[in-house]
């Protein structure tokens, strides 16, 4: 009897210590985007930091890793156009894999919203100059604003890159 007193007393201090922490707000750890300039672009504002950063062409605050959602033409998607940047120093492939946090949504990768990963061969990008690659993964899409994580991984690197997205 002792024995189970003290799992359901154990179970219920669970409980209780879940709703305490679901009351607790969540606070987007979001990537601070800084300043680059290439030959494909010009100066322009990425998250993240070399081998990979992330350009994204919608308006927001990247500085501060915020960015306005675009609408799109798949019902109940918003997006973001999401480039992945490499500077001429690196030459090889990388992953990119999305996925929510905090409270956020659904979350896919690419030309449309049916993916979850997107992987860049090493070599040669679709767009390249002066040796900078950009590759466009298409776009990042969401079914709403939140809180949203690329996790980009190759040969000796790892780097989690988020993103606070608002409704426009």
């Amino acid at each position: 009897m002792g024995r189970t007193l003290v799992v359901s007393v154990g179970a219920a201090v669970l409980v209780l210590s879940g709703c305490r922490a679901a009351r607790r707000t969540f606070v987007c750890p979001v990537s601070d985007g800084h300043n680059i300039t290439s030959p494909l672009t010009g100066r322009l504002v990425v998250l993240g930091h070399p081998p990979v950063e992330v350009r994204i062409d919608n308006r927001g605050d990247l500085r501060r890793g915020v960015a306005v959602l675009g609408a799109s033409n798949y019902t109940g998607w918003f997006a973001l156009k999401s480039h992945f940047v490499t500077p001429p120093s690196f030459r090889g492939g990388f992953d990119v894999h999305v996925r929510p946090l905090g409270a956020a949504g659904v979350v896919r990768i690419g030309g449309s919203p049916s993916g979850t990963s997107f992987t860049a061969p090493a070599g040669s990008a679709p767009n390249e100059a002066g040796g900078w690659r950009d590759f466009p993964g298409g776009w990042t899409w969401m079914r709403g604003a939140g809180c949203y994580e690329w996790d980009i991984s190759g040969r000796h690197f790892h780097e989690a890159l988020v993103v606070l997205t608002k409704r426009p």
